[in-house]
C-alpha cells in the first residue's frame, strides 16, 4: 500500500493514497510542485510549462484548490493570471 507523509496538528503519520482526494495525491506525486509567496500587486505568475485546457495544472492558494476560469485563467502554457490580486501573505502552489 502506498502512503504519503502527512502532518496533522503535532502528529505525523502515513495515510494511504487511496484515502486521499485525487487532487491532493497529485500534489504529492505530480511531476512538479512550485510554491511561491504572493506579490499582492501582481496577479500574474510564471510557472513551468504545462498544457493549457486539459486540467494538467492544479492551483492552490493557502491550501485551497482554485477553479480555472473563475479564480484564474491559463493565460498561456507558462503563465497563470488570477482574476484579482491575492493578499500579500498568500502562499500559492502550482502542481502538474
Amino acid at each position: 500500500m502506498s502512503t504519503v507523509p502527512f502532518t496533522f496538528a503535532t502528529a505525523t503519520s502515513p495515510i494511504p493514497l487511496s484515502e486521499l482526494d485525487a487532487n491532493f495525491a497529485t500534489i504529492n506525486t505530480g511531476s512538479y510542485s512550485v510554491v511561491v509567496s504572493s506579490n499582492s500587486s501582481n496577479p500574474v505568475f510564471t510557472v513551468p510549462t504545462y498544457v493549457t485546457g486539459n486540467n494538467s495544472l492544479k492551483v492552490y492558494v493557502d491550501g485551497v484548490k482554485q477553479i480555472v476560469n473563475s479564480a484564474y485563467t491559463e493565460t498561456n502554457s507558462t503563465t497563470v493570471t488570477f482574476a484579482s490580486a491575492l493578499h500579500s501573505t498568500a502562499i500559492v502552489e502550482f502542481t502538474g
